[in-house]
């Protein structure tokens, strides 16, 4: 026996012998102890990896409950129950946090993305609804900021506020991440083939990115993202591109069978666990997304400036209410159907 368990049958025999239990009984209930412990842990290091892989539209199957276990597996009555599936449409927010790391104070950033995710409930696909990061939103008070300006003022929590407050949709789950994540998971899944409706030049490597489909790897991501000068939209067209990446990276997974494969998985939830801050239940999150019956991802954004009545710019003018409805009533395909043009080709 190890000392644990003469601690344990020393304790009991202070009291009543009778009392204490069987040693197997006893290793049994700490082992599934320990791998419940095991298992929270994993899920705060990895979960938020994961999470990209979720709002990248990808099937996710429930990797976690597929590692390999040292320990013989307890009986049925003391399995944990699993995790339960939400019924309905999922929401999640993705920032895109522009990650200052070269200044000193970390909180330092700013939102160069900001993405409402919808998963409606029948799970035939993703929605990728992009919001302007310059903005024009009312804080609580009644200040007005940029969109991307409350990832400084009041960080991920104040933006997520922020976001709720204009859509009146209310998150599932928040992911916070950096272009750190994507290079790392984008190097792990070994690149992604992407397609550009427009040549890109980026400022000021003169890098270059071909009109039409191309192999993009860990190293181009953060320049392909970030590009937005010199395109015929400017950022618009930066918001599309991200989301053309997304849904790259999607395919990728879905064709290769990664998402099937629970080693090449676990490898690709570790590879993008920094630069990612995760806040919800993502356990039954996992559960939801795992039953999506396509990978397809669906694009939509605000093509050009409108501003307001002093000039700054309005987030979704004329169909914004609608949009939002369509989000919060889980109707998205009927509103994108109405809405062409806002749908990223």
């Amino acid at each position: 026996m190890t000392h644990i368990e003469d601690d344990l049958r020393a304790t009991f025999a202070r009291h009543d012998e009778a009392l204490a239990p069987d040693v197997a009984q006893v290793r049994a209930r700490i082992n599934l102890a320990w791998v419940r412990a095991k298992r929270r842990r994993l899920i705060r290091r990895i979960t938020g990896a994961a999470a990209v892989v979720l709002l990248a539209g990808a099937a996710v199957p429930a990797a976690l409950e597929r590692l390999p276990q040292r320990t013989p597996p307890a009986p049925v009555a003391e399995q944990p129950a699993p995790e339960p599936a939400p019924a309905g449409p999922i929401d999640m927010l993705l920032l895109g946090s522009d990650n200052r790391l070269r200044w000193d104070d970390p909180q330092n950033r700013r939102a160069d993305t900001v993405m409402m995710i919808h998963v409606p409930a029948d799970r035939s696909r993703t929605y990728l609804i992009s919001l302007s990061r310059d903005g024009e939103v009312k804080l609580a008070g009644g200040k007005k900021a940029k969109l991307a300006e409350t990832l400084y003022i009041g960080g991920p929590a104040l933006a997520e506020q922020t976001v709720s407050a204009l859509t009146g949709v209310d998150f599932d789950a928040r992911v916070t991440l950096d272009l750190r994540a994507l290079r790392a998971v984008t190097a792990a899944a070994g690149g992604v083939e992407m397609c550009l409706p427009e040549a890109i030049k980026v400022s000021p490597t003169g890098q270059q990115f071909p009109k039409g489909c191309q192999h993009v790897g860990a190293g181009d991501v953060s320049p392909l993202l970030q590009s937005r000068y010199g395109l015929k939209r400017g950022g618009y067209d930066r918001e599309r591109n991200t989301q053309r990446f997304l849904r790259a990276l999607a395919a990728k997974l879905a064709g290769n069978g990664t998402l099937n494969d629970p080693a090449r998985m676990q490898a690709l939830l570790r590879a993008g666990r920094d630069g990612i801050e995760v806040n919800g239940d993502v356990g039954a999150l996992l559960a939801g997304v795992a039953s999506l019956s396509s990978a397809e991802v669906v694009g939509v954004s605000w093509g050009t400036f409108a501003g307001n009545s002093v000039g700054r710019e309005q987030l979704y003018p004329r169909v914004g209410e609608q949009l939002y409805a369509a989000i919060r009533a889980d109707k998205l395909e009927a509103w994108t159907a109405a809405n062409p043009k806002l749908v990223t080709k």
